[in-house]
């Protein structure tokens, strides 16, 4: 029910070193990369983002349902990206998480964390949320 992202090779660093993979290989990179910093949106399909800097892609709500059908699992969870509340049910089956509260010391949002519990009914994991605000930091510390 719970699955991670396999850890093989490290991901390419830059183009170069991706060009000089086998094309087998690279193409995993490729693959690595998109998982892992791609960002979920409210339009269906797959594509760049032109929001934001380049090589970023965004994915719709019916990507997020194929992978997690082919790959048998319920929902994801994954992070990377600043959510106001901690958190967000960016698609159905899809949460963002990002543990860092008021990020960059100016961003205002809380931090969250996920904990997954067995629902005694159903025998799934579930989700639940625990939020938090940023620490002011003491003067003497700054």
């Amino acid at each position: 029910e719970i699955d991670a992202l396999p850890r093989g090779s490290d991901p390419a660093i830059n183009m170069g070193a991706l060009e000089a993979l086998p094309e087998a290989e690279a193409e995993a990179q490729r693959l690595i990369v998109d998982l892992l910093w791609a960002d979920p949106r409210g339009k269906t399909g797959y594509g760049p983002s032109y929001r934001v800097r380049k090589n970023c892609y965004i994915f719709g709500p019916d990507v997020t349902a194929a992978f997690l059908k082919k790959n048998e699992l319920r929902f994801m969870i994954r992070s990377h990206e600043v959510k106001i509340e901690g958190y967000q049910w960016t698609h159905p089956e899809c949460i963002t998480v990002f543990s860092a509260p008021n990020y960059l010391g100016h961003a205002g949002n809380k931090g969250a964390v996920v904990r997954l519990t067995v629902d005694k009914e159903s025998g799934h994991l579930e989700p639940s949320f625990k939020t938090f605000e940023a620490s002011p930091v003491s003067a003497g510390l700054a």
